[in-house]
Parts: structure tokens; C-alpha cells; sequence
């Protein structure tokens, strides 16, 4: 391997390290970030001023005093993990038989994206609850936006931890719900993003009699690195792959043209003459 081939090559080693050292430290700073902090008994601000589905300013004490609250924060255009957090939540608590969504527990889709909008918030709720379809459910779904520190009032009070960036609008979150008492205090977790119905109903039963569950086992699911253009998951390794190839690339043309440019440098040489024998008869 001749000097200039070489040099090459570890060109391109340098420029691969200088740029996954940038997105490795991105990507552990997410998983910092991400986390759930179970705070067994915190209560929820009452004071916490969110947006309703009508675009009413709301205080969170109006949702409270009345019966359990499942509490998911997510945002509505995630193309993520929300998307599956939702939908097991629907048809899991679809089939409890003795429990009705408006009439023993509400439920608080709460977006941590301060860019989203009542209306955006009264289109996924009307849709949602074309598939829900329970009798007398619509007036036990809230669905809130608001801004940055309302949110963070309820999220942090939770141990919901995620990060905003409000210079390009990525969220980094974790997956997981709260079941909280009538009087806003948190009663349960459920990490992840499916939520078996028995352990639904068990943390109802519990936030019911205004009790306070056992910790849940931990279990790390999110979104990390959300788009804010296309709303897609845009996950930092997967990012560090494509940079990878893409530099690998580069080196493949790179020693390809290191050896063309050696082969129009050598001189051609004439093919030896054979003069050992006549040509052979048919």
C-alpha cells in the first residue's frame, strides 16, 4: 500500500471519528433526558393553565375531584411511539367490563409539543373516538395542548422527563402513563407502550380508594430525535449509520481511483511471443 493510498485511508478515519463523536454525545444526552422518576403520592399543580380540545383555557384542578384520571403524556403528531401508545390505550380500556371511560376514570392525552394546536387536538380527538366508539366516553376524553411551562408543570410533577429543543422542535420522551386519584395524586406507572387491561383496572381499583400503588418495573421505550419538518422518527443512530456508509462509500471510490490513476501511470508491456511449437492441427 503505497503512501498516498495510505493517507487517504486514514483521512477518512479521522473524518469518520470527528463525526460520530458529535452524535454519539447527542444521542447520550436523549437517554439523560429520558426518563420516568416514579413519584408515588405527588400531586398534579392544581394551578397548571392548559388548553382544552374547544381552545378553552382550562386550570387542571377542573379535570380532578371527580373520579380516577389516566394521564398519557405523548403529542399528537408523533409518528412514533405515541401512535402505539395511543391505540393500545383505546382498545385496552375497550374491553374493561366494569369500567367506563367518563363514568369511573377520564382520560388526558396531554401533548408536551407547545407547537400543537386546540384544533389539532379536536381533529385527533373526534378521530379517535370514530374508533373508540363507547357510549358516553367523549365527555371522559380531554385532549390538552398548552404552552412550554404549563406543560412542564404537569410533566415535571409527574417525573415525566423529556427534552424540547425550541431551536428546531425535536422532542426526545419516553413511553409510559399515570393512573392518578380523584384529587390528582399519582397512584401508578405503567412504563412502555402497551398496558395490559388487568393492570389497568388494578390501578384504577387503587387510585379509586385514593391509594397509592407499588413501583412499576422500569422499562425504557421513546421516541428519540423527532423531525420537526416530516414529524418522523429520525433516531440519532440510525442517522450514525447512514454516515457510515456514506464515509465507506467514499473510501471504495477513493481507493478505486488511487488504482486507476497507478494503472495509467505503469507502462504496458508487450505479451511474450511463443516459440516453442507450431500451431496445433484440427
Amino acid at each position: 500500500m503505497n503512501l498516498r493510498f495510505r493517507t487517504i485511508l486514514t483521512g477518512i478515519a479521522a473524518l469518520a471519528v470527528v463525526s460520530f463523536a458529535p452524535a454519539q454525545q447527542s444521542f447520550n444526552q436523549a437517554l439523560q433526558q429520558m426518563k420516568i422518576e416514579q413519584k408515588l403520592g405527588a400531586q398534579v399543580p392544581a394551578d397548571a393553565t392548559l388548553r382544552n380540545e374547544k381552545g378553552e383555557n382550562i386550570k387542571f384542578a377542573s379535570l380532578l375531584g371527580k373520579r380516577p384520571v389516566v394521564l398519557l403524556p405523548m403529542f399528537f403528531l408523533c409518528r412514533g411511539i405515541c401512535g402505539k401508545e395511543v391505540d393500545s390505550l383505546l382498545k385496552d380500556v375497550a374491553v374493561l367490563k366494569d369500567k367506563k371511560v367518563g363514568k369511573d376514570y377520564d382520560v388526558i392525552l396531554l401533548s408536551i409539543d407547545p407547537r400543537e394546536t386546540p384544533e389539532l387536538a379536536m381533529n385527533k380527538k373526534v378521530s379517535l373516538l370514530k374508533v373508540f366508539n363507547q357510549e358516553g366516553s367523549q365527555e371522559g376524553f380531554h385532549f390538552l395542548t398548552g404552552e412550554l411551562k404549563e406543560i412542564r408543570k404537569v410533566t415535571d410533577a409527574v417525573g415525566f422527563g423529556y427534552a424540547y429543543d425550541e431551536k428546531d422542535g425535536r422532542i426526545n420522551h419516553p413511553a409510559g402513563m399515570m393512573v392518578l386519584t380523584a384529587s390528582g395524586k399519582v397512584s401508578q406507572y405503567i412504563y412502555g407502550a402497551d398496558y395490559p387491561p388487568k393492570m389497568v383496572e388494578l390501578a384504577l381499583d387503587t387510585a379509586s380508594q385514593d391509594k397509592l400503588g407499588t413501583k412499576a418495573e422500569v422499562e425504557l421505550l421513546g421516541c428519540i430525535m423527532i423531525d420537526p419538518k416530516t414529524g418522523e422518527r429520525s433516531l440519532v443512530i440510525e442517522n450514525v449509520i447512514r454516515l457510515i456508509a456514506g464515509i465507506c462509500a467514499i473510501g471504495i471510490f477513493s481507493w478505486i481511483g488511487v488504482m486507476a490513476f497507478q494503472n495509467r501511470r505503469e507502462p504496458l508491456t508487450a505479451a511474450p511471443k511463443d516459440n516453442g511449437g507450431s500451431s496445433p492441427r484440427a
